[in-house]
């Protein structure tokens, strides 16, 4: 987060740019001061002193002598390997949020028995002179969701659904707001339009997500230039009246009567009419701490590409991509007109939509919004309390004809910054990039999504598949962090005779659950059961993901005894280290009927990536003896595993089997190629040369290829036609976003929508991440975390004419970009300052670097005991290589 308005313990990290190849920081020196001034003085707060280290992510800094609610200035600058200290960095600052106890705001809300539409409340105060305001922070938990106003005018009109959901019963976020520029000397007021959200979730699933009323806390805190300091609180002072948005559920949509827009600006004038806030009675959270995640954002418009009429006579908006957002309504027409938009994923034969892939079967509820027309001339609204997951939106109510002007759709997210890209000569490719990334974006609000529409839900199966391909595409570490907070709050508790799934979904038993074992979902009231093996993985995969990809301890020390615990407990379960419960390859072509992995084989080997990664996290914290408790309990693991499962002369049965042996390490030495050669097989005789999995394989599959031999073939699979293939999504299913089971067939897409399963699913996605790793070729080194090296290795120059891959890591921009041709390899790389990276060439040949050879050029060291590998230090390098390619398959 740059410049904070709120955090609980400030974190500090920054990159480095250096003109020069080979930069390495030896040290550093952080400084904290009062204000910009005394920064550019003499800090006044703390100073680290000449640190040495190439640390620059993740320094913590000691809040001993800070003021809570205090803004705080800081800079840092680093030294080099040659002695040389940099230029201090611009000034960045963070302010300390409010102290629990001087928090000073009563926990509100409004009289629901009169309240029919969603409650504004409002507080007035007075300033004399803002011009003495050194600052003014404005604090806001309003829960479900909330909008801050000041004057009337909403304070950060693109944030939405705020605060991210949470388990309320546990904490709550606030967001804080820095308000002083839109204060003004006199008369001033602040306001709230508060909306059921998360927190009062009372229409679907029998309304047993509800917590009780929505409610809201505030706190403004006023600082002045003679250190006074005024703090407005939310109490039973404050007051609220009915707003124009008559209803709203996070599920099923919005009704907003514009009639009463301007009656409701008429009463924010007057002070006569209004009612007396009253003192929350539902359930309060323990906690309240600054929101640790990106908010929820407005993102992009569509416009509409066509606008026809159904049978019925409504108006059907086709925006040409299925995404997670609102609609936004542009329209002149009379007082009175009520204009009704309802919004799926795919239409009928006859044009219409069909809204049972939105879940109204589970839910009960279309996904449905609507405008009361003012009849003032044009008029503009969209949502503010609820989102959809639709490429169609269908309108009813118009009095004149609409044309595509009228309405657009806006996808809303998370706003975690982009972090990648990825490009190629396959056209599949990047189709498939482009589908896994969209379909990602369209479930990051608040929490890893499985859907935009039916449920919601932070299943744990669905986010440790989409982490690996998530982390390359966006800036995730802060999003994954509150997630595993919402996992642990959600497993914190002691349950007698719980649900646990015993095989597939179908199959269930009954047992005590201890405190820290998850559940199949977080954060919320839906749990679906305790976790089965395949899908509480997640608590142990998603820290070790983090720590790999950003480079942070802070993941592993704060859950390792949770990751711990848990492998034990699945340990626990299975017999003779072999795990007999799950739910297996979930969703391959065909549905779960067709999951041709066995459950066993699957959750034995999560099991064994669980305890080797407990065994790295172990070593990397110092935990000696753990780390040596875990390595013999791992190879205990891998000998059952491969005296089960493993036949010397055919691998380990279908390509997810094989995949995932690989995948985890399991594999018997010397047999890898065996195993690889297997998946070949077994996709050629079986599936006619294409994939059959589900969500473990499809991730896997590729890599279990190229890293083995098999490049050719991994290209043969995306390069497929027709029937049983990639291509056949978008030419024959019409798909923009990855199905729930992926439309790969005439059969699964009939199938997939018969069941009404969702058409905007992540799980499916796995195979991005090896876009990045081996078709681009940049992958982080578990040995140096956080890309502090870089492993380049493309793996795929046989079969494919170019590819580029960026990937912005705590570092700095890593690149790979290469082109092959009859006469060889050109590739360009990009190493940030402070890292280095480990490149293995794809070709056999004369190579020269930055247009001299390899072994005259400085920086670049040869690793001993290979003839095809290198240490390049940071810098910008073009590596070209003549010859021929380390993996055969037809160039295209």
């Amino acid at each position: 987060m740059e410049n904070p308005a709120a955090v609980d313990r400030p974190v500090l990290s920054w990159k480095t740019l250096s003109g020069k190849e080979g930069f390495v920081q030896t040290a550093y020196r952080v400084e904290v001061a009062s204000s910009g001034e005394k920064l550019a003085g003499k800090a006044d707060v703390w100073c680290s002193g000449d640190v040495p280290s190439d640390a620059q992510f993740g320094i913590g800094v000691p809040v001993g002598g800070m003021t809570p609610g205090t803004e705080y200035f800081w800079r840092v600058r680093v030294r080099d390997q040659n002695g040389r200290w940099s230029r201090w960095s611009e000034p960045a600052r963070f302010r300390l949020g409010p102290a629990a106890a001087g928090w000073n705001a009563e926990w509100i809300t409004a009289d629901w028995d009169v309240c029919a539409a969603a409650p504004f409340f409002r507080k007035e105060f007075r300033i004399s002179d803002s011009g003495r305001l050194v600052s003014a922070v404005v604090c806001l938990c309003g829960l479900g969701c909330s909008d801050l106003y000041l004057n009337g005018k909403p304070v950060d009109p693109g944030r939405m659904l705020d605060p991210a959901q949470t388990n309320y019963e546990h904490y709550a976020f606030y967001s804080a707001f820095d308000v002083r520029e839109l204060l003004r000397s006199g008369d001033n007021t602040v306001g709230v339009l508060l909306g059921d959200g998360w927190y009062n979730q009372d229409l679907v699933w029998n309304g047993f997500f509800s917590y009780g009323r929505p409610m809201l806390t505030l706190r403004m805190e006023l600082r002045y230039e003679d250190g006074t300091v005024e703090t407005i609180g939310s109490d039973r002072t404050w007051e609220w009246t009915e707003s124009p948005l008559v209803k709203s559920n996070i599920y099923a949509g919005e009704t907003y009567d514009a009639r009463r827009r301007a009656s409701f600006l008429r009463k924010m004038e007057r002070r006569e009419g209004w009612n007396r806030a009253v003192r929350a009675s539902g359930i309060v959270p323990k906690a309240l701490y600054p929101q640790p995640v990106e908010p929820i954002r407005v993102q992009r418009e569509y416009p509409a590409l066509s606008v026809r009429r159904d049978p019925a006579g409504n108006w059907i908006f086709d925006f040409g991509v299925n995404i997670a957002g609102i609609p936004r309504i542009r329209v002149s027409q009379p007082e009175g007109t009520r204009l009704r938009m309802r919004m799926g994923e795919t239409l009928k034969p006859d044009g219409s939509i069909d809204f049972s892939t939105t879940g109204v079967a589970a839910t009960g509820a279309v996904q449905t919004d609507e405008y009361v027309c003012a009849g003032d001339g044009a008029e503009e609204w969209s949502p503010r309390f609820t989102y959809h997951g639709f490429r169609y939106l269908e309108l009813s109510g118009a009095v004149t004809e609409p044309d595509t002007s009228w309405v657009r759709a806006v996808s809303v997210r998370s706003d975690v910054r982009p972090a990648g890209y990825f490009r190629c000569s396959d056209e599949t490719m990047n189709r498939l990039h482009e589908m896994a990334v969209r379909t990602l974006a369209g479930n990051l609000h608040g929490l890893p999504s499985d859907c935009p529409h039916r449920e919601r839900c932070g299943w744990l199966g669905d986010a440790h598949t989409m982490a690996p391909y998530a982390n390359f595409n966006f800036g995730m570490y802060d999003f994954w962090m509150k997630y595993l907070e919402d996992i642990r709050s959600t497993a914190s508790s002691f349950a007698a005779g719980e649900l646990h799934h015993k095989a597939s979904n179908a199959e269930f038993y009954h047992a005590d659950k201890q405190p820290g074992i998850p559940y199949m979902i977080a954060p919320g009231r839906r749990l679906c059961g305790v976790a089965s093996p395949d899908w509480g993985t997640a608590l142990v995969q998603l820290p070790w993901q983090l720590y790999l990809h950003y480079g942070s301890r802070e993941p592993l020390e704060r859950y390792y005894d949770w990751m711990k615990q848990w492998v034990e407990y699945v340990g626990s379960i299975g017999a003779d280290c072999i795990i007999p419960f799950g739910l297996g390859d979930w969703c391959p072509p065909g549905g779960n009927a067709k999951i041709d992995c066995p459950i066993a084989l699957s959750s034995t080997a999560f099991h064994y990536i669980d305890v080797s990664i407990v065994r790295q996290a172990a070593e990397a914290l110092g935990r000696r003896a753990d780390s040596e408790r875990f390595g013999e309990l791992g190879r205990r693991i891998r000998d059952a595993f491969n005296e089960r499962f493993f036949d010397p002369q055919s691998g380990y049965g279908s390509h997810t089997a094989n995949a995932l042996a690989l995948d985890a390490g399991l594999v018997p030495e010397g047999f890898e190629k065996l195993v690889s050669d297997a998946v070949v097989r077994d996709a050629e005789s079986r599936y006619g040369g294409f994939i059959h999995a589900g969500i473990f394989g499809i991730g896997r599959i590729p890599a279990a290829l190229s890293r083995y031999g098999n490049a050719a073939a991994a290209c043969r699979i995306f390069a497929k036609e027709g029937e049983n293939s990639f291509p056949f999504m978008w030419r024959n299913a019409d798909a923009t976003t990855l199905w729930e089971v992926l439309p790969v067939s005439s059969e699964s897409r009939d199938e997939c929508l018969a069941a009404g399963c969702s058409l905007n699913h992540p799980m499916q996605g796995g195979y991005d991440a090896w876009f990045y790793e081996d078709v681009a070729g940049i992958r982080p080194d578990p040995q140096h975390p956080g890309f502090k090296r870089v492993l380049f290795e493309p793996r795929m120059t046989g079969c494919l004419q170019w590819a580029e891959g960026r990937v912005d890591t705590p570092y700095g921009e890593v690149r790979s970009c290469w082109r092959r041709d009859a006469q060889g390899l050109e590739w360009r790389i990009a190493i940030p300052a402070n890292a280095s990276g480990r490149v293995v060439l794809p070709l056999r040949g004369e190579v020269s670097v930055n247009g001299e050879g390899i072994a005259e050029c400085r920086g670049v060291v040869p690793v001993a005991g290979t003839d095809d590998t290198y240490l390049f230090q940071a810098g910008d390098y073009v590596i070209t290589v003549s010859g021929e390619s380390r993996a055969t398959g037809a160039v295209r």
